[in-house]
Formats: C-alpha cells, structure tokens, sequence
C-alpha cells in the first residue's frame, strides 16, 4: 500500500509541475460559469449502458408521475378544476416527484404548430393567473412553474385526438391525424423546446395496442417488425425518433412496447384469436404497451443518437385487469414468491431482459392502482404494487418510472390527489395528498441522497423545498479528487480538471471535482487537488 503510493504521488509531482502555470481570474470565472451558472440547456440527459446520465456522466434516476389533462378535451390539468394548480405543482415537488409525464394529443400539437391554439376550459376562478390563457399559453405557463421547482417534463403523445378516452384507440394515427402529421406535430414540439431543459425528453406514443375483441386485426392493430406496414410502430417510432434528433439530438426518446408478439415472430396472419377459452394460443399477449418482445428481433436503431433511446413498458395490478399471471399461486403467495410469478410470467421476457442484456435502461412509463377501496381485489392488487416497487427498487439506475397518476380523475388507479383520507395542503381546496398510496408505494422508490432529501434533475434549482440540485450532494458515496471517475485519485485527475477549466472537456465527475464544496469547480478545486497530491493537506473534500 505504501509503495503504490510514493509511486502515484511521484507521478502527480511531475504533472503538476508541468501543469503549474497560473490560473487566470478570467479562467476562474470561466469555470464557474460552466459548472454552477450554466446556460439553461445544461440538464439533458442521456444513456450510457443501461443507466441514464447526465452531460457530466453521472447517474440520474427518474423517479415521478404521471398528470394528464392536455390530452383530453378540456385542454389543461384536471386538477385545476378542483385546486390552486400551482399549489398542486408546489406540492408534487415538495413530495420529490423529480419528473412528471405529461400526455397530450397530436392533434393539439399540430394545431399549436400552425399557430392555432384551442382554448383550454376556463379555471380562472380556481386560478386567476390563468384567466385568458389559450391552451398554449396555459401549457407553458405549467412548464414554468415545473421549472420552478426543479420538476423535469416527459412529454407523452397519448392519443391522436384530445379526446378523454382517446387512448382506448389502439393507434398513432386516425382520421385526419395521418403519419405524416404525427411526425410533423413531433418534429416542431422538438424544434420549439430544443433550448428549454424542462422538457427533457419525449414518450412517442401512449400504449400502441390492438382492435378490441378477441378476434384482433392486424391491419387495426399495432405490429412490431421491420416491414414497411402503415401499422408497424416500430418502423414509425424509429423514424419519428430520427427526424426529432435531426433538429433536438439532446432530448431523450423513450418508445413504448405493442400488445401481443407473435410467439413465431411472424406477423402473417391477417387476424388472429386470443380469447383464453377458444383462441389459438400463437401470440405473447400482455398490457397495452407492454410488450417489448420485438426489441430482441427487431431493435430501435437510431444510428448515432443510440444513446437518447430508452423504451418504456407499461404494467398494472389486477384492478386494471385481471391477468392471467394474477390468478392461482399469486392470490396467496407470499411477497417474494408473488414478485417472482410476475417477474418470470410477465416482467422477464417483455420487457426485463432489456436492461438484463444491456440493451437499454428502462422507463416504466405507467404502473400504480387503487390503495383504498372494497374491491375484491384489492389485496391482490395491493401485493402487485409491493411487488412492483420493490422490484423498481432493487434495479434502481437501471429501471426508472413514473407512477399512475398524480392526478384524482383517475377512476380505475386513484391518483396521489384524493378526497378521501389524506393530508390537506395549503391552496388544495377540496383536494388532499394521499399519503397512503404515496408513503407506502411511490416513497419508497422516489431517488434521495445520503441525507434523504429528494435529489432533482436540475443542475441550478432544488427540488422543491426539501430537495437538492443535481450534483448538490451524493447519493452514494463521492471519492473526492476522482474526477474522471476510475477509481484512483493521480495524475490523470489532474488532467481532466485542468482540461475542464480551460473549457476543453466536460466530461467530468462535478460532485468528486467540487473539493471545497462550494458548488462550483473552479481555481480553488484544483489548487486543493494539487495540494492533495503533494501531501500538503491529508484529506478530501477541504471543508
């Protein structure tokens, strides 16, 4: 040990030697501005493996919920019906919600491209700040206040029409919503926020499924292949992933499974029949969006923007529907048994494998259900959500989600607004947080620091009030002074923190570089590494 470092401590002197010209005020300045006053675009993420990170290469969790509204045909969050919606985002940050998966329609975006804007439903006497605002005037003034507060946006094309029950169609395109306009709308939402961070990436399509019935059509139904089909999702996810990169390569791409997979891998039927009593038992069925079969045979390619592709399943407790998995042995097994069944029936081979093989980190776009109720199955449905977030937990950086839903129109789920039994909340009026669905399902597995505070994705604003920036403080532990992340504090660290400071690499770990733990990397950071290397001072971080 005493060897390994004389030598280490050997090689730094002559670095540091060589590396001994002064830094400039000027240069100081420079870095500062780098690391802690970025420019507002300095939060996009993107995958490395099978984790999420950001511009510096640091691991990120995305840990949220879902809040509907723009999708339907009221045109704005729900919940502003019922509340003060800015108390409401004030709240979902100060519970450490880091991200929130916004669905909306194609039709609004596109509209919104042309320079028409629908009006929203007039909640003004609820929330006088939005009085006059149209619809795209309202969805902005949202972004805001999420930026305000450190929340993070997924913006999720949910259904082609704004329609309530838009999403029951099964695909991206309907009536005068053609491909083409699918990608349009897309391509200009990408164009229109490529300098605004809040938005940091895009849920290309809601739960691609197929025709209702048993008797499915495939000319109806969302396919998985590589074919030219009008209703191959993959092909029109890749393509629509490409023409957003060609003008937003920052953002990520997060692309949703289909419904069923054909257990030969090939889509040659013109109909199929999946009923359980009289069907013909050749396709994988499982929740609309949640089958990730076709990755293996037919994965998204997006060339150079590989690293902003992560896909995304959907899954749900019996209360939504009563899968075949939830039936027989789960009904009473015990926690770790019941988690098992769901992992080898369901979660493996849709979709698990996929950051068990490297391919991609996960997004569980949607899960959640009813906690409260007298429900049959509500015990059931209770052992899937545990199941689901310890599952979530124990994959933690490599399986991300956003929970079902925050908002309390949510019949067959609840949301984490309630009028039941909950916590009221300064401006929730007639609405209350429902702490039992929140303390003992999305608590759990919301991504916190040593401390516990809530760890948001902003690199300059905190989580709500009881969270940090990004970088402000370890989640796990921080080898101070291991700035390019190997393991060794030496000679090469040195390098990259000078090379960081002249501006010529960013590509930094800035949580082990801040060795004064001032938030910013600076002069004074790489004098106290210098003095590190040369034995002057002992240890690291200087406090």
């Amino acid at each position: 040990m005493k060897k390994k470092m004389k030598k280490f401590i050997g090689l730094s002197l002559a670095v540091v030697t060589a590396f001994s010209m002064p830094l400039t005020s000027s240069t100081a300045i420079y870095a500062e501005t780098s690391a802690v006053q970025a420019d507002p675009n300095d939060d996009w993420l993107h995958v490395e493996g099978t984790n999420i990170v950001d511009k510096y290469g640091n691991k990120v969790w995305l840990t949220g919920a879902n809040w509907f509204g723009f999708n339907c045909r009221e045109r704005m969050l729900l919940d502003s019906y019922h509340s003060n919606i800015v108390a409401d985002i004030q709240i979902v940050a100060d519970k450490g919600i880091n991200v929130v998966r916004m669905p909306i329609a194609t039709d609004l975006l596109y509209s919104w491209s042309k320079g028409q804007y629908p009006e929203s439903t007039d909640t003004s006497y609820n929330n006088a700040d939005l009085a006059g605002l149209n619809s795209f005037e309202l969805f902005n003034f949202m972004l805001e206040n999420f930026k305000k507060v450190g929340i993070k946006v997924i913006l999720d094309v949910h259904s082609a029409e704004t329609d309530n029950q838009g999403h029951s169609y099964p695909l991206w395109f309907k009536g005068a919503v053609t491909e083409k306009v699918f990608k349009d709308a897309w391509v200009w939402a990408a164009n229109y926020y490529k300098n605004d961070d809040t938005i940091i990436g895009f849920d290309l399509k809601n739960e691609p499924h197929t025709n209702t019935g048993d008797v499915k059509i495939m000319s109806e139904s969302a396919i998985w292949d590589d074919s030219d089909k009008a209703t191959n999702w993959k092909r029109v996810a890749q393509e629509t992933a490409l023409a957003i990169m060609a003008v937003h390569p920052n953002a990520l791409i997060f692309v949703e499974g289909v419904e069923i997979y054909p257990k030969d891998g090939l889509w040659n039927d013109e109909t199929t029949n999946t009923s359980a009593w009289t069907g013909n038992d050749e396709y994988y069925g499982n929740w609309w969006g949640g089958n990730l079969r076709g990755v293996k045979d037919h994965p998204i390619n997006l060339g150079k923007y590989q690293s902003q592709l992560v896909y995304s399943p959907h899954d749900y407790g019996p209360l939504v529907f009563e899968q075949s998995w939830f039936r027989g042995d789960f009904v009473t097994a015990d926690d770790k048994t019941a988690k098992n069944i769901l992992y080898t029936q369901c979660w493996r081979d849709n979709w698990a494998y996929i950051m068990e093989d490297g391919i991609s980190p996960l997004l569980v776009g949607e899960w959640g259900g009813l906690t409260e109720g007298g429900d049959k199955l509500l015990d059931v449905n209770l052992k899937y959500l545990r199941a689901m977030r310890n599952y979530i937990s124990e994959n933690k950086y490599k399986l991300h989600h956003t929970l079902w839903c925050i908002n309390i129109d949510s019949a067959d789920t609840g949301g984490l607004f309630t009028r039941g039994e909950g916590t009221p909340f300064e401006g929730g009026r007639d609405l209350k947080w429902n702490d039992n669905k929140y303390d003992n399902y999305l608590l759990p597995v919301l991504w916190k620091n040593a401390d516990g505070k809530f760890q948001g994705l902003d690199h300059k604003i905190p989580l709500g009030k009881n969270g940090v920036v990004l970088g402000g403080n370890s989640i796990d532990d921080v080898k101070y002074g291991d700035v390019n992340s190997d393991g060794d504090i030496n000679a090469l660290d040195i390098a990259a923190l000078k090379m960081f400071l002249l501006g010529v690499s960013q590509n930094i770990d800035t949580k082990a570089a801040d060795l004064n733990i001032d938030n910013s990397i600076d002069a004074l950071d790489f004098a106290n590494l210098k003095k590190y290397l040369l034995g002057s001072i002992s240890t690291l971080p200087v406090k």
